[in-house]
């Protein structure tokens, strides 16, 4: 004989399904929202001009790579995604290369006015970058590198040093003493004992660090549009030239839009691991 279970039981059943079911359709339904403009962006990136300033809005069209041609068959496109890579990636191995060793500094060491040091940091990225604008160019200027990617690569380090030092400090201070001190005892160097047996446990935070490193170098407009000429722009400043005094080729904006996100969406999902580690551990310590 089949038992059935108490109204009381069914009831609650009943009423977490139904609760589990608006929470569901919330979440998708906020998950619409934020994707909106993005979902927007890349439809516009498959329209032809008319379909664009079609009125209505076409929801239902034939799509075409009419505008990722347009974009990668110029040249310019090309060019300036090397110049956003290089000069990326030698903003984030400078900003990592000198933010680390001296998060490590600030984690271990006791030195004279260690404090102010460390909040002259904090303020130096509260900093907007409009307010220092004007003197890296003046200061670029008198030493010859204005409208070169040395100056772009300065420019980025000069914001993105300070955040890999606040986030690298809290994964050192996190770390016991005495794994160091074991590997003293066995022989190794400081230097060694940094190489082999403290950097491979905060991996977390250096993902994190290069990822918002990275981010806020690919995704800069204003240095890259004052420092940089025709030969050394980056992404960013090319697809502010395809507003004109005609008016905007939507089309060809946002298809580079798309191109220029993409990369950085592969590689955050790639690292997504260490990311969501980094940003849950030591980065929100201080």
């Amino acid at each position: 004989m089949i038992r059935r279970a108490p109204a009381w039981r069914i009831g609650r059943r009943r009423g977490k399904l139904i609760f589990n079911t608006f929470a569901y359709a919330a979440l998708i339904a906020l998950l619409v929202l934020f994707l909106f403009p993005l979902l927007w962006i890349v439809g516009l990136s498959f329209k032809t001009r008319m379909q664009v300033f079609a009125s209505p809005p076409l929801f239902i069209w034939m799509p075409t790579l009419h505008n990722y041609a347009a974009v990668l068959g110029t040249g310019a496109f090309p060019h300036a995604f090397v110049n956003s890579l290089v000069i990326s990636a030698e903003a984030v191995l400078l900003s990592i290369c000198v933010g680390v060793p001296a998060a490590y500094a600030f984690a271990r060491f006791r030195f004279a006015a260690r404090g102010p040091l460390f909040m002259s940091l904090l303020v130096m990225r509260m900093l907007p970058p409009i307010a220092v604008l004007v003197p890296m160019y003046v200061l670029f200027s008198k030493l010859g590198l204005t409208e070169t990617r040395i100056s772009v690569v300065l420019a980025y380090t000069t914001f993105s040093l300070p955040l890999v030092v606040w986030i690298m400090r809290g994964f050192f201070e996190e770390l016991p003493r005495e794994l160091e001190e074991s590997a003293w005892v066995d022989g190794a160097s400081r230097f060694a004992a940094f190489r082999y047996v403290v950097l491979p446990l905060v991996r977390p935070g250096l993902v994190a660090a290069t990822i918002l490193c990275l981010l806020l170098a690919w995704n800069d407009f204003i240095f890259a549009a004052v420092l940089t000429n025709d030969a050394t722009r980056t992404l960013p400043v090319l697809m502010a030239s395809y507003s004109g005094d005609v008016g905007v080729d939507w089309g060809a904006m946002t298809a580079s839009c798309v191109l220029v996100v993409l990369p950085v969406i592969l590689f955050s999902f790639a690292a997504q691991r260490h990311l969501v580690a980094g940003l849950s551990s030591g980065a929100v310590k201080g």
